[in-house]
């Protein structure tokens, strides 16, 4: 075959592969674009297209919803709450609608699936089981489920209803600019990566299964439905079986494609051929028939993508080609670590999104100009010195390396990494850098990153330098750890920021028992380097250990990586450690502060009620406190249930303020104080300890927001609507802002830009329940009552099943006028002690019932009156 024909037989089997997947509808026009005019190149592909609809029996070859299922179709029908509208999109799983969700008024995408697909009562109640599993995934770039049932013998699931295009769609047959490539793939895997962190995978991964916004923002559909429609029968038969989906034939890795056991590195090497396509156009390993294909998948080498396009930068190419590394040992062992490599390239070739470098045309990668050889050079000659000089200090346990260097005023810890990749202990290393921040924090003169800060650095392949100047600070301190049995390796580094300078290396080999001689030797050695002079109160706190008991120890660790998790479930299993470790060593004082930081901290989620929680937390914080007095977090809880349960003001803000005078680098601390002295009226003092928050977590976008949320609760509404778009733009999917957005917007009486706001901030914020009852205050306030009353109907459903506070269905009944009912839920949240009434004296959502007696006779009872 010449290569004229072999490239005419490539591009026919490309475009075919591609409309094979789309829709009678979208299949017209996208040939008419691919074939560009080539009428006998679409008459081939047309050849295929109806060969392939005739091969029924293939499990991969999806008939059309048009064919045999005319009869089922379900337009204006009702099934559950959605009202149907039309039908969108089909294939093996079931048909696509969108439909009306009638409670809350949005729109959403309902599969309906296939009832061949479940034929077997055991079948449907794992369906049903698994699918609420995969509908706890909470990412901006994953689609999220709203809710799965069954409705006349329908099995279905409820999506958000995502405008834009498929990326098979978008990509058309023709190659995305690079900045695109790397943007969309590095939102695939940022979902991929939480998926994977729950123990979810997605078996499917494919360009039709990822939905590009009209704002170009990733969203990846149908997490885990592969797996969760499979049954428990040999994989022979699966394959065969009429319905059954496994993969999709030219995207599944080799291990699928032979009937092994898949994990998530088979993900890994989907989205390497989603690259693939987005980079070239074309598919790695797409053929005539789907048997071809599934042997290319398992047997053929790809074709790199520099080949096809000598423009591409060559380090894309080399993710890629580990990515489709045929064993799954030989590819990226976490989607992190590819996602890591993806931002790397971004930065070297200065794409849009890729700051601090100048934005210039992705094409003119500096890795394939000249001086971006010798720039690489000179990269691989100084990494060849750091290497040489880490490998000096490894061969002398006590062997130290100090460069003269100015003061140090600000630090960040960054999580420590294992040294063998496959036996890491996220917990162990995640805790280390807590420890350390924890030590470091007493010196006054340095103010230290919080652990809420730097957890993201985890990747192995983090440039510390690059997160110590996004942390904004003059130092980094990082290592390795890896445990052994009862032996632990521990090296550690501190790198000023500002040239690289190596100040400080050491390395460790001890028993596990002594880590926390380790831990001391870090914590001093930084405190030299930085050349601060040590107070006796600093030294020793520097130095104090809460434990001798290396059990207790990491089971506090896993406490604080659970709770650092920022979940509902985190805060549960954190809890149980924290609890744990406490009865390994009953005079473990953090560990009694873990408990009280998780009760806490469940209040605030709305995970847990305040009278189940406070009292706990407050024992908890005492009996640590009993233990050290001097202990910042244990403070730190006091206060915050002396505000939110107490009501006890003068008390809370003297223990707020013992706290910052024992941790002033507690971004925590004085997060929380300034919410108490935005709820005392006290603004000019809230926004100086709301920028000291900021200042210290410079990154965070709760502490970004923190400041004009206070300016919304003083009625500057013009001024922080302002801030709150400017914060939008370093995350345009933030459920919360969208949500503070909503809420400024209500109290300027624009109710419909408030109402679109909310409806954007649910989705995203999982079940969060005050997201739903400010849209129902909306509703209430623009005069549509039945939408407000079935909000009502759904907070009332929900707090059967959970803890909701009722300061939120006081919101929707005020925002309807129902002075009487709303007063009702409010002398209910004071028995409840919810901790939302702390906010009575300033809240602009409570200003339609201030003139009511009711309402001055609820401040006094709050403690107002103090």
């Amino acid at each position: 075959m010449t290569k004229m024909n072999r490239e005419r037989s490539a591009r026919i089997e490309d475009i075919f592969l591609t409309a094979a997947e789309l829709d009678q509808q979208d299949r017209v026009s996208y040939l008419d674009t691919a074939c560009d005019g080539d009428h006998e190149l679409r008459r081939e592909v047309e050849v295929l297209l109806d060969s392939h609809q005739t091969q029924s029996t293939l499990a991969f070859i999806h008939k059309p919803a048009s064919e045999d299922r005319a009869s089922d179709r379900l337009e204006g029908r009702t099934i559950g709450a959605f009202e149907i509208d039309r039908l969108i999109g089909s294939g093996g799983m079931g048909d696509v609608y969108l439909a009306r969700d009638s409670r809350l008024g949005r729109k959403v995408a309902l599969k309906v699936l296939n009832n061949d697909l479940l034929d077997s009562s055991r079948f449907r109640r794992r369906f049903l089981r698994e699918a609420q599993l995969v509908s706890s995934l909470d990412h901006p770039n994953i689609c999220p489920i709203y809710q799965v049932g069954e409705t006349s013998g329908h099995p279905f699931i409820a999506m958000q209803y995502v405008e834009g295009a498929t990326l098979v769609e978008t990509i058309k047959g023709k190659p995305l600019s690079l900045d695109r490539v790397i943007s969309i793939s590095v939102e695939i895997g940022e979902a991929l990566a939480a998926a994977h962190s729950q123990g979810i995978m997605h078996r499917d991964i494919k360009s039709s299964n990822v939905m590009v916004s009209l704002q170009g923002h990733v969203k990846v559909l149908d997490f885990g439905l592969a797996r969760l429609i499979e049954s428990d029968e040999p994989s022979d038969i699966r394959l065969t079986r009429s319905g059954a989906i496994v993969g999709t034939p030219s995207y599944m890795a080799p291990e699928q494609a032979q009937g092994l056991p898949a994990d998530h590195r088979s993900d890994i090497f989907s989205l390497g051929v989603v690259i693939y396509e987005m980079a070239t156009g074309c598919r790695p390993f797409g053929r005539r028939s789907q048997a071809e294909t599934m042997n290319a998948v398992i047997n053929d080498p790809h074709r790199p993508i520099d080949e096809i396009d000598p423009q591409l930068p060559v380090e894309l190419s080399r993710v890629v080609n580990r990515a489709l590394a045929k064993t799954p040992e030989d590819r990226y062992q976490t989607v992190e670590e590819m996602v890591n490599d993806l931002r790397r390239i971004a930065v070297v070739a200065s794409l849009p999104g890729s700051q601090p470098l100048p934005l210039r045309d992705a094409r003119k990668s500096l890795l394939m100009s000249r001086a971006g050889k010798v720039m690489v050079a000179l990269t691989v000659f100084l990494l060849l010195g750091v290497i040489g000089l880490l490998v000096y200090s490894l061969r002398a346990k006590s062997h130290q390396t100090s460069v003269v260097a100015s003061q140090i005023k600000s630090l960040a810890v960054l999580p420590f990494k294992p040294l063998i990749r496959s036996a890491s202990d996220e917990s162990l290393e995640l805790g280390m850098a807590d420890t350390l921040i924890s030590k470091l924090s007493s010196i006054r003169q340095i103010a230290v990153r919080p652990i809420s800060a730097v957890r993201k650095y985890s990747n192995l392949d983090q440039d510390a330098i690059a997160a110590g100047r996004e942390q904004q600070v003059d130092a980094v301190l990082d290592g390795q750890i890896q445990r052994s049995g009862d032996k632990v390796r521990v090296t550690a580094r501190l790198i000023r920021v500002n040239d690289g300078a190596l100040l400080w290396t050491n390395h460790f080999d001890e028993k596990m028992t002594d880590i926390f001689v380790v831990q001391d030797s870090i914590s001093e050695r930084v405190a030299a380097a930085a050349s601060v002079k040590l107070m006796g109160q600093e030294r020793e706190r520097l130095t104090k250990r809460h434990t001798e008991d290396t059990k207790a120890y990491l089971l506090y660790l896993k406490g604080r990586y659970e709770l650092n998790r920022l979940t509902d479930d985190g805060f549960r299993k954190g809890l149980e450690y924290f609890q744990e470790a406490r009865n390994a060593d009953p005079k473990f004082a953090p560990a009694y502060a873990g408990i009280a930081e998780s009760y806490i901290t469940l209040v605030s989620w709305n995970a847990l009620s305040p009278r189940e929680a406070c009292p706990k937390a407050m024992s908890a914080a005492k009996e640590a406190l009993a233990l050290d007095d001097h202990l910042a977090e244990a403070i730190t809880s006091l206060a915050a249930v002396k505000f939110i349960f107490d009501h006890d003001w003068t008390g809370a803000e003297r223990e707020f303020k013992r706290a910052i005078e024992i941790n002033q680098s507690s971004s925590a601390a004085h997060y929380v104080y300034s919410y108490y002295l935005s709820a005392m009226g006290r603004f000019d003092e809230a926004l100086e300890e709301m920028r000291s928050a900021r200042d210290l977590d410079p990154l965070s976008l709760e502490k970004m927001s923190g400041i004009p949320e206070i300016l919304r609760l003083r009625r500057q509404y013009d001024e922080a609507l302002a801030q709150f778009r400017t914060a939008l733009e370093m995350d345009p999917n933030s459920g919360f802002l969208h949500w503070a957005l909503g809420n400024t917007y209500v109290e300027k009486g624009m109710y419909e830009q408030a109402i679109a706001e909310y409806q954007k901030a649910i989705p995203a914020s999982g079940d969060s329940p005050d997201e739903l009852a400010s849209l129902g205050f909306a509703y209430g306030r623009s005069g549509k009552r039945k939408e407000a009353l079935q909000v009502i109907d759904e907070l009332k459903a929900r707090s059967k099943r959970s803890y909701i506070p009722p300061t939120l269905i006081a919101y929707v009944y005020g925002g309807l006028a129902e002075t009487d009912q709303a007063f009702a839920w409010l002398d209910k949240a004071f028995d409840e002690r919810d901790h939302m009434l702390v906010l009575l004296k300033v809240e602009p959502i409570f200003d339609g019932l201030r003139s009511d007696p009711r309402f001055a006779a609820l401040l006094r009872r709050v403690g107002f009156n103090q």
